[in-house]
């Protein structure tokens, strides 16, 4: 009896191992600086806890993508102008150059918001020992009319303020960036705000 359920328990956390040291590769499409050939292939996800579910240590300094004939390749982040990678949800991330937005070349920027009269990306990058794939995000927040950019973290406790400056003091803006919790907030004030 003792021997069997031994048996039984290696087998499940053999198979749970298994599980989550399993590669888990995206739909990817990019185009990288030196090239004008929007390149369709799969992308390797590298997820903190789970693969799979978008992380971005999956782009951060080097991505593992597969080449026509399934050989992985890696492909440096400041090599990419555009990307654009699919979850396992359809989520579809886009991300573009920094040179293109910032005139410095940081790495890769994530298109989060792209509207007429305001536009947001977010940087991530590794905070910690790069084997743990901790990763922080800085976020810009940019007004065409100005051409101004603006560095804005959602941790700031002056960041509700701020966007009521930037964002002007109508009502129904304010009353947004008021109760203000996560990146879906923010993308619907820009989109409010781009309608006025």
């Amino acid at each position: 009896m003792i021997l069997l359920l031994s048996i039984l328990c290696s087998g499940f956390l053999f198979s749970q191992k298994e599980e989550m040291f399993k590669e888990t590769y995206f739909p990817v499409k990019y185009v990288l600086k030196n090239s004008k050939d929007t390149i369709k292939t799969k992308v390797l996800n590298i997820g903190f806890y789970d693969n799979s579910v978008f992380s971005p240590a999956t782009y951060i300094r080097q991505m593992t993508v597969l080449d026509p004939s399934g050989k992985k390749v890696k492909i440096n982040e400041t090599d990419v102008k555009y990307l654009e990678i699919r979850d396992l949800k359809k989520v579809r991330r886009r991300f573009v150059s920094s040179k293109s937005i910032l005139s410095k070349d940081t790495g890769l920027l994530q298109v989060m918001y792209n509207g007429n009269k305001t536009a947001w990306y977010r940087r991530s990058y590794y905070t910690g020992p790069i084997y743990t794939y901790e990763t922080q995000n800085i976020e810009y927040l940019i007004m065409r009319k100005d051409k101004s950019i603006t560095e804005i973290s959602f941790k700031a406790p002056g960041l509700k303020p701020l966007l009521k400056e930037k964002l002007g003091t109508s009502s129904d803006i304010s009353a947004l960036i008021d109760v203000m919790a996560d990146d879906n907030d923010l993308v619907q004030i820009l989109k409010l705000y781009d309608k006025k």
